[in-house]
């Protein structure tokens, strides 16, 4: 048998107040209510295991009290935590995460802003999948993004040349200090498996890669720049083609998941880490700390991140922001040291 749901007026009068009173309470409003009454109110609430109607109550604030999240890939730990961070904190300030995966396809970019914006969230946060920041997709995410009536922000990946809300890692020094870490250690011929080069964060990570080699007065060899795709797969294909080069000492990885790739590869091979190869990621995932060699990676701060998004998704909402002026936040990773690199004899 289906229940009766309870209303504001049942607690009304289970408590003996108002409508306005328990409305007041329960939607968290200013007031003068006395202690009392307020606590009397909560328990009648509970009593009548009351719940507020979301769909009449965003009719009259305008509101939907939901936040919409596109993440890239559910299955990288580094999104999965960031959402997961955002959640905590939003639902502190009665709102709801509502995410969605785009498996990194641009179709399923375009068809989750337009699904979430038709539920009438109050903000969006979107990481764009790498097929979306293609040539050939990107300018119709841009136009997509601009003719939209709610506030959004990217993060971590940039759209180039497009003014818009952003928070990003900097993702060229965090690929400097990788690389620089391996010289510092000795090693000349230094592999890199880079992102999709695509995207800016991929790109970036490549271009303090090179930097840190011209710096060190190293020639780049294009031979030594794989390309893969941030999955575990193509870290393991691509240390297979690596292994073949004898004179590579060292691979940087340009995420956890690819370097997750290349220990296997290597335990296939019986390639020693890092008596025989050197390795560096970079997220520094949860998992690459427990590794049967801990994995030196670039440390992108989750919670600094997750932090900075929701400061602004609700200095927006309380229309705290400037209307006109576009806000770009650029976090610096670091460096997370561990049992993955040899140090070379430099000759």
């Amino acid at each position: 048998m289906k229940l009766k749901k309870a209303t504001i007026k049942d607690v009304a009068k289970m408590a003996n107040v108002s409508i306005t009173t328990v409305s007041l309470v329960l939607n968290n409003k200013p007031h003068s209510i006395g202690k009392e009454t307020v606590e009397k109110v909560k328990e009648c609430a509970m009593i009548c295991n009351y719940t507020p109607n979301p769909i009449a109550a965003s009719m009259i604030t305008k509101k939907t009290k939901t936040i919409g999240y596109i993440i890239p890939d559910i299955q990288n730990m580094f999104f999965s935590e960031l959402a997961k961070n955002i959640e905590m904190e939003i639902v502190t300030k009665g709102y709801n995460l509502i995410l969605s995966n785009s498996d990194d396809k641009f179709d399923r970019d375009i068809r989750s802003i337009l699904s979430l914006a038709n539920r009438h969230i109050d903000f969006l946060v979107i990481t764009p999948s790498s097929e979306s920041l293609r040539a050939s997709n990107i300018e119709s995410l841009k136009n997509l993004l601009t003719s939209l009536e709610i506030p959004y922000i990217i993060v971590d990946r940039e759209l180039d040349s497009y003014k818009c809300n952003m928070i990003v890692n900097d993702h060229e020094y965090g690929g400097y200090i990788a690389t620089k870490h391996l010289i510092n250690n000795g090693h000349r011929h230094i592999a890199c498996i880079s992102g999709p080069l695509e995207v800016s964060s991929a790109l970036n990570r490549c271009n303090g890669y090179f930097r840190a080699l011209k710096e060190s007065n190293i020639e780049v060899n294009q031979d030594y720049l794989f390309e893969g795709d941030y999955y575990f797969e193509s870290g393991y294909r691509l240390a297979k083609q690596i292994f073949l080069n004898k004179e590579i000492t060292a691979i940087f990885a340009t995420n956890d998941l690819m370097a997750y790739g290349v220990y296997q590869a290597c335990r296939e091979c019986n390639i020693k880490i890092p008596e025989d190869i050197s390795i560096v990621g970079f997220d520094d995932l949860y998992f690459s700390k427990i590794l049967e060699v801990p994995l030196t990676s670039v440390k992108q701060s989750i919670t600094s991140l997750s932090e900075k998004i929701c400061d602004f998704i609700f200095k927006t909402l309380n229309n705290e922001s400037k209307k006109q002026a576009f806000h770009k936040e650029v976090i610096q990773p670091t460096l997370t040291l561990r049992s993955s690199v040899k140090k070379l004899e430099v000759k």
